[in-house]
């Protein structure tokens, strides 16, 4: 009987530290080779509430950050400013939030947030950029911003309220968003260089938006099924678009302006609508352009517009 309570009682002790779990960490380097590995685990039903915070100033910068606990509340803030960063979070459990900062040369990231009522933020600045995020659970919400250099991008979230934001900003860009099941919303914003997106996007209250401005355009919006809305917007020299949209309130509209531009717009079913405007007539060297265009529409409620300027036009409608 004794040593029957002394163990309930340890049981007891057990849990009320399970329940105030927690780790602190905070990092700052400045100069040369800076590295740091941060790794936070949690256990019990209280685990989580772990903390981290990196800061690296100039050097071979290099950040990995590992936090697991089954309750969450995670946070992961990584700040690198000067020369070849790299950076890497990887968080478990519910409520985590993950803010990557880099600045200046081989930047790199990735993330990977599971659980529920995850956010992340990365943000990089100049040279050889690239950001990965892969995030799980419900409440995702993703943001990138790169600037200047080599950018690519990719997004994938699954279940629940997602939005994802990507904005890149002059030279290579390239970026890719994916979403599932639920509120789903995609924004893609590139300027100027080798433009190239695309957004693939299932079930529930699609809407994603794409603008991209100057050079080698092209974009790709693929959605499944509901409140399906897509926009292409894309300014000039090689454009190209496709939208393809299946079942539900479908709307589809791509812009292009000017030279090579081409549009392909398919949707399936229900309350359609579709429009395609391409080209520009400001001079003759503006609009020597081979546009082409393509809708093609099934059942119910379908509509469709087309406008083209300049040479070499070619516009096709199929109606159902």
């Amino acid at each position: 009987m004794k040593f029957r309570m002394t163990i309930i009682a340890a049981a007891i002790a057990f849990s009320g530290t399970a329940v105030a779990n927690g780790n602190l960490s905070d990092i700052d380097q400045s100069g040369v080779e800076n590295n740091a590995d941060v790794t936070q685990l949690t256990q019990g039903w209280g685990g989580g509430f772990n903390t981290s915070t990196i800061e690296q100033d100039g050097g071979l910068n290099d950040a990995t950050v590992l936090q697991k606990g089954w309750f969450g509340h995670n946070t992961s803030s990584i700040t690198q400013d000067g020369i070849a960063n790299e950076a890497k979070v990887e968080q478990d459990g519910w409520f985590n939030t993950a803010t990557i900062t880099s600045n200046g040369y081989k930047n790199s990231s990735e993330s990977s947030q599971q659980g529920s009522f995850n956010e992340l933020s990365v943000n990089q600045e100049g040279t050889k950029n690239f950001a990965d995020t892969f995030q799980n659970g419900w409440d995702n919400i993703a943001e990138v911003g790169q600037k200047g250099e080599y950018h690519f991008s990719e997004i994938d979230q699954n279940g629940k309220y997602h939005r994802a934001s990507v904005k890149q900003e002059g030279d290579n860009h390239d970026s890719y968003l994916e979403q599932n099941g639920k509120h789903q919303f995609a924004k893609i914003q590139q300027e100027g260089r080798y433009n190239e997106s695309s957004v693939e996007q299932y079930g529930m209250r699609n809407v994603a938006r794409v603008n991209q401005e100057g050079v080698k355009n092209l974009s790709d919006i693929y959605q499944d099924g509901k409140y399906n809305t897509a926009h292409v917007d894309q300014s000039s020299y090689n454009n190209d678009a496709f939208i393809t949209q299946e079942g539900s309130y479908n709307t589809s509209e791509i812009v292009q302006s000017g030279y090579s531009d081409m549009a392909d717009s398919y949707q399936n079913g229900y309350n359609h609508y579709s429009s395609i405007t391409q080209g520009a007539l400001a001079g003759m060297q503006a609009s020597r352009i081979s546009q082409y265009a393509e809708h093609v529409q099934m059942g119910r409620n379908n509509s469709a517009v087309t406008t083209q300027a300049g040479i070499n036009n070619s516009a096709t409608v199929y109606q159902n």
